[in-house]
């Protein structure tokens, strides 16, 4: 066996080892796996990181982007489009300009490098960002918006890295020619992202296989990356579109078979993808910083800091701009409605907001991808010190995330009360079921094979014992034990009803989405343990 393989192997193996001890302590694996994969990458024997750049991007950052997209609702991320897209394509391109500038201007560095380097750091990260929004009790609002500008910006930061690497390979690009590159990039990412999503969830939604169908799935984020990539398009961007294209067509489906299996699936590769990103990320560490000469790391000594503040308070100033932007909006509206439109605590939510801003895998995976050499053969510049600053302001950054949730309790910032939701809803799905049971009843009453009243008492006592408990009027403990064919179809179809109700109460009363696949989920178990609709 080849012996880089076999290093590669036991390391993974280990690296998923430590990560499943630290997540059974609910402690976040980043930081650990960045201290694993540094020890690693010193230590005489082991791994380093793989020498292929483009390799790294397609084998673990279009897969990790795309399970990531799949846990994340289009619904919810449609209710605050606006600030999302104000910062995963406003303060992405500001931030790539701001830190470009200042870079090119502060250490003389060619400003197509600069910009480079603004674009590989301007994005926020959406494993990073998770981590934090999972730790901190934040409203599900300032959550969406986190996760929304996480997901969206690796698209245009990408893009943005696309732009600024041709122009140092090329020797010079023209503001119109960037504009240009990025504009194909954003709409060729969007429409074979978009295809991709259609076509996926119409094989899911007809295949009768679910193994094989989730398995095309499995491999999809490859071929919609490459062939967005060799249309000139954002190979990251289509992933994303694709990716909530299709979960957002499982959670639409009340009786979509496949919605379990599917999630489940994507939980755990997501989860050995942000293993392998961190570990990685560690053993470039060590192996950047001892590339570097004598004036390439006092280079970086300087760089670090100064990106680090220069996106920091650019970022802040942007958020504070969105906040009186959005005051002036609501003012506006109670001048016309006569209604206060004010909301509480913007003030102090927008300052999560700005401090919320964690890089992770994705600027990693995004320095990887740098070219060893440009069109002329020559070393690509000041490669060795744009990853190293990278990797290092990446581990700060995810060291400040550990101040967002003390930062959240200090400004009173708190999670959503969600009990008189989940109480209401538990109320409206216990009498969906039984709504469709009596109608059950009455069918087969009029076909003249009346429903057996021992099959009716236990479902109705199943159902009704659900509805005290959500009113709060008693804890009892129901048995479920089916007894006959005829008990599993009811109670089927009772699940399914609960099933449309629930996306109802979704699309047209406004329920959170993120609420409502967390109670899909438990119908999808029930459904599950009532067997197949045969």
């Amino acid at each position: 066996m080849d012996e880089a393989l076999l290093s590669y192997a036991i390391t993974g193996v280990i690296a998923l080892g430590v990560a499943v001890f630290i997540r059974q302590r609910g402690w976040g694996i980043a930081l650990p796996l960045i201290v694993l994969g540094a020890i690693v990458g010193i230590a005489p024997i082991g791994p380093s990181a793989p020498p292929n750049p483009e390799v790294i991007l397609i084998v673990i950052l279009a897969p990790l982007v795309f399970g990531e997209a799949m846990g994340s609702s289009y619904l919810d991320l449609r209710r605050v489009s606006r600030p999302v897209l104000a910062l995963a394509i406003g303060l992405v391109i500001t931030a790539t300009f701001v830190v470009g500038g200042v870079v090119s201007a502060a250490v003389a560095i060619p400003i197509s490098v600069a910009l480079a380097l603004g674009a590989i750091l301007a994005p926020t990260d959406a494993v990073a960002v998770s981590t934090i929004a999972k730790r901190a009790s934040i409203p599900r609002r300032l959550v969406s918006i986190l996760e929304g500008e996480s997901l969206v910006n690796d698209g245009t930061g990408l893009t943005a890295l696309r732009v600024a690497v041709a122009a140092t390979i090329a020797g010079s690009v023209t503001v119109i020619e960037a504009t240009g590159l990025f504009a194909v990039a954003v709409s060729v990412g969007l429409a074979v992202g978009a295809a991709f999503g259609w076509g996926m969830s119409l094989i899911l939604k007809r295949s009768r296989d679910l193994v094989a169908a989730n398995s095309l799935i499995v491999i999809a984020p490859f071929s919609i990356y490459l062939v967005a990539e060799a249309l000139e398009g954002s190979g990251i961007l289509a992933v994303v579109v694709a990716a909530l294209w299709v979960a957002t067509s499982q959670h639409s489906d009340p009786g979509w078979s496949g919605r379990l299996s599917g999630n489940t699936v994507w939980k755990h590769l997501t989860f050995i993808l942000q293993v392998f990103a961190f570990l990685l990320i560690g053993l470039e560490l060590p192996v950047s910083i001892a590339r570097l000469d004598a004036a390439q790391w006092n280079l970086v000594v300087i760089l670090v800091p100064l990106v680090l503040v220069t996106l920091i308070v650019t970022r802040a100033l942007f958020v504070a701009v969105m906040v009186l932007a959005e005051r002036a909006r609501d003012r506006r509206r109670s001048r016309r409605t006569g209604i206060d439109q004010r909301r509480e605590g913007l003030g102090r939510e927008s300052a999560i907001l700005a401090w919320a801003g964690a890089r992770g895998p994705v600027s990693g995976l995004a320095a990887f991808s740098l070219p060893l050499t440009t069109t002329a053969g020559e070393a690509f510049p000041y490669r060795d010190v744009l990853l190293a600053t990278t990797f290092v302001i990446i581990v700060i950054s995810l060291l400040l995330a550990l101040t967002v949730a003390p930062l959240a309790r200090a400004l009173k910032v708190g999670g959503d009360d969600d009990a008189v939701i989940t109480r209401d809803i538990d109320v409206a799905l216990a009498r969906a079921a039984l709504d469709r049971l009596d109608a059950a009843i009455e069918e087969a009453e009029v076909d003249g094979h009346p429903i057996p009243q021992e099959v009716v008492d236990r479902l109705q006592h199943d159902a009704n014992a659900r509805l005290d408990r959500a009113r709060g009027e008693q804890d009892v403990s129901v048995t479920r034990e089916m007894v006959t064919t005829q008990m599993f179809a009811l109670a089927r179809a009772m699940v399914r009803a609960e099933q449309e109700e629930l996306l109802r109460l979704r699309d047209e009363e406004g329920l959170p989405d993120s609420l409502v696949r967390t109670r899909l989920r438990e119908l999808d178990l029930r459904q599950q343990a009532l067997g197949s609709q045969g």
